[in-house]
């Protein structure tokens, strides 16, 4: 993944629980970091809902 800003490759530094964020539910937050500026980033993958591809559209969807 990279940088919006400068698009330089981002670095992963962890994952975390929703918990450690105060969020509910079960779920995995990953921080990444840019090396060239002070950009930072938090992916939350909410691990109760499901994606899935969709093959006609090329899209995906998410499912509860």
């Amino acid at each position: 993944m990279n940088c919006w800003h400068c698009k330089s490759e981002l670095i992963w530094g962890g994952d975390h629980t929703f918990e450690d964020h105060g969020r509910e539910g079960e779920g995995i937050v990953s921080n990444l970091s840019c090396q060239n500026c002070p950009t930072e980033v938090l992916v939350y993958y909410d691990i109760d809902k499901e994606c899935v591809a969709d093959n006609e559209t090329n899209n995906n969807k998410l499912i509860n």
